[in-house]
């Protein structure tokens, strides 16, 4: 009986650890496109011309920014394609946009090293 009851109590701690280290996290951003796009429009010339192609769903990292290592982030991955300073448009360009509590906090280039959980 005791061995049963060893493996019973590892496997709960194991339960628990697991579920410490997800509520790290908190909750996908479930609007995350709308948040996206509003980030990006406190960032360029023209937000309204821009193009946005998302390629994939949120993803949990852990990112090292200015006076914060290992912080527990929600990442995605969105091109953006906006028109230049002559008015022409650019070409797509891959960012990766990184959020904390439901906001988009940082640009993976504002990043100093993220690791993907």
């Amino acid at each position: 009986m005791q061995i049963k009851q060893i493996i019973m109590a590892i496997a709960a701690a194991f339960t628990l650890s697991a579920s410490v280290q997800a509520s790290d996290f908190g909750s996908a951003p479930a609007d995350y496109e709308t948040l996206v796009i509003e980030y990006f429009g406190e960032r360029l010339a023209e937000p309204r011309s821009a193009r946005y192609d998302f390629s994939g769903q949120p993803y949990q990292v852990f990112a090292d920014l200015r006076g914060y290592d290992g912080l527990p982030c929600w990442a995605v991955d969105v091109r953006v394609k906006s028109r230049m300073p002559n008015g022409s448009r650019g070409s797509y360009v891959s960012y990766t946009v990184l959020f904390l509590d439901g906001e988009a906090i940082a640009l993976e280039e504002d990043v100093l090293r993220m690791v993907r959980a």
